[in-house]
C-alpha cells in the first residue's frame, strides 16, 4: 500500500492571513467571523488545485492578464484583490513550495478541474430562475461564481428534468431517504419544475395548482436551489459514485437562509458526498455543523455504530443509509478557527471541540456556543439570588 499523500495546506502572509496550517481530513469545517479570511483560503485552495484549467476557461472568455501575477489574481479574486500576494508571501501544498509566479505562463497542462466550489454567493447566479453564463458577471466578480454558474448553466441545457419535468424531487438523485429530509425541511410537499411555456425557460416551484416564480419563492429556497443544481452536478444519477475528476467540494455557508432541521439535511448530504469518494470543506457561521462533527468525533471515540447515527439525525435504518454511516465512522473531521489577532488573521485547529477544554477557542467551538453559555450562567445566578 503507497504511503498517502499529504493534505497539509501551508499559508502566510496573504491578504490578512498571517499564518494558517491547515491538515485537512475528509470533511474539513473552517468557522470564525466574517473577513478572517476563510473565503480567500479557500479560493487560494482551488487556484493553487486547478490553476491551469483556470487559465484555460479566462482566455476562453477573452481575458489576458499579461503574465501579470497581480492582474491574474484580480481576475481570480476580484476588483481590487491583486494586491493580496506581497513578497512576504508563501503557501505550500501536499509539502510542496507554491510558486505563484509559475501560474501566470502559458500551461499546457491538460488536467481537469480538481475542486468544485460552492460559493456563499451562489445566489447571484439565478436570473429569474435561471443560471447566468459566465461572461454575464462583471469582470471584477470572483471566478468561483462565475465558474459556477456556468456550471450550473450547463447543466441545465443538457436537459435536466426534461421538459417540463421534474428538477426536485428527481428519482435517481439523491437518496430517496435525502429526498425526504430536504422536502420536509425545506419544500413541503411543493416541487421544482422547469417551466418551457414561457419564451424563455425557467425554473418555478409547483404548490398545487400555483406555478410560482423564482423571486416569491422564500429567501431559503431561493438560498438552496443553486446549492441542489450543484449537488446534482456532483451525484451523477449513473453507476458511477461521483464526478471522476473531482478531489474536492468546498461549500460555503451552507446554512444561509435555512431552518435548522434543514442544515441537519445539509449535514446528512455532507456524510453522502464522504460516502461517494469526495473530500470535502465547509465554511460556516453555524453553530449546528461543529455540534454534529463533535457527536461524531465523540461516537467514533466511543465505539458508535451506524444505528447510533440514525438515531442521532432521526434517519430511518435502511441498508443503503448503513453503508454511509459506517463509511463516515471511519473517516477524519477536522475544525480550524479563523480568528483575528492585531489587525491580522491568524488560524486554530480545535478539531476536538471540547466543550471542557481550557483554551475558550476550543470550548466555544470559536464563540459559537459562548453567548448560549453566558445567557445559562446568568439565568442561573438569577434563579440562585431568588431562592
Amino acid at each position: 500500500m503507497g504511503k498517502e499523500i499529504s493534505k497539509e495546506l501551508i499559508v502566510k502572509q496573504f491578504g490578512q492571513i498571517e499564518e494558517a496550517n491547515l491538515n485537512l481530513g475528509d470533511l474539513t469545517l473552517f468557522i470564525g467571523p466574517q473577513a478572517s479570511g476563510k473565503s480567500i483560503i479557500l479560493q487560494l485552495f482551488k487556484l493553487i488545485n486547478d490553476h491551469a484549467e483556470i487559465s484555460r476557461i479566462l482566455k476562453m472568455q477573452g481575458f489576458d492578464w499579461k503574465k501579470d501575477l497581480h492582474k491574474l489574481l484580480e481576475l481570480y479574486f476580484g476588483e481590487n484583490m491583486g494586491s493580496l500576494w506581497s513578497n512576504k508571501s508563501s503557501v505550500s501544498w501536499q509539502g510542496q513550495s507554491v510558486v505563484m509566479e509559475s501560474l501566470v505562463k502559458n500551461n499546457r497542462s491538460t488536467e481537469k478541474e480538481k475542486v468544485f466550489y460552492i460559493p456563499a454567493q451562489r445566489v447571484m447566479t439565478l436570473d429569474n430562475g435561471w443560471p447566468r453564463s459566465f461572461n454575464s458577471f462583471r469582470i471584477g466578480d470572483p471566478f468561483v461564481v462565475k465558474n459556477f454558474s456556468e456550471h450550473l448553466r450547463l447543466l441545465m441545457e443538457t436537459g435536466l428534468g426534461g421538459k417540463g419535468g421534474s428538477i426536485f424531487p428527481q428519482d435517481g438523485r439523491m437518496k430517496q431517504i435525502l429526498r425526504s429530509h430536504l422536502d420536509q425541511a425545506i419544500f413541503h410537499g411543493a416541487s421544482v419544475v422547469l417551466d418551457s411555456s414561457q419564451l424563455q425557460r425557467r425554473l418555478v416551484l409547483k404548490a398545487g395548482e400555483q406555478y410560482l416564480p423564482y423571486m416569491t419563492w422564500s429567501a431559503g429556497q431561493r438560498e438552496f436551489m443553486p446549492l441542489l443544481l450543484g449537488l446534482y452536478w456532483l451525484m451523477p444519477p449513473s453507476s458511477a459514485p461521483k464526478k471522476a475528476e473531482i478531489e474536492w467540494v468546498v461549500i460555503e455557508e451552507p446554512e444561509m437562509g435555512l431552518h435548522p432541521q434543514a442544515i441537519l439535511s445539509l449535514v446528512l448530504i455532507a456524510m453522502e458526498l464522504i460516502w461517494r469518494g469526495y473530500r470535502v470543506i465547509i465554511s460556516s457561521h453555524s453553530p449546528i455543523l461543529p455540534q454534529a462533527l463533535w457527536a461524531i468525533r465523540s461516537l467514533q471515540q466511543l465505539g458508535g455504530k451506524p444505528e447510533h447515527l440514525c438515531s442521532l439525525f432521526q434517519v430511518e435504518k435502511s441498508r443503503q443509509m448503513a453503508r454511509v454511516f459506517e463509511d463516515v465512522l471511519s473517516k477524519t473531521f477536522k475544525t480550524f478557527f479563523f480568528k483575528f489577532d492585531d489587525s491580522q488573521a491568524r488560524v486554530e485547529d480545535i478539531s476536538a471541540l471540547d466543550p471542557g477544554d481550557e483554551n475558550d477557542d476550543e470550548s466555544d467551538w470559536g464563540g459559537l456556543t459562548k453567548f448560549s453559555s453566558r445567557v445559562s450562567d446568568l439565568v442561573s445566578s438569577l434563579a440562585g439570588e431568588s431562592v
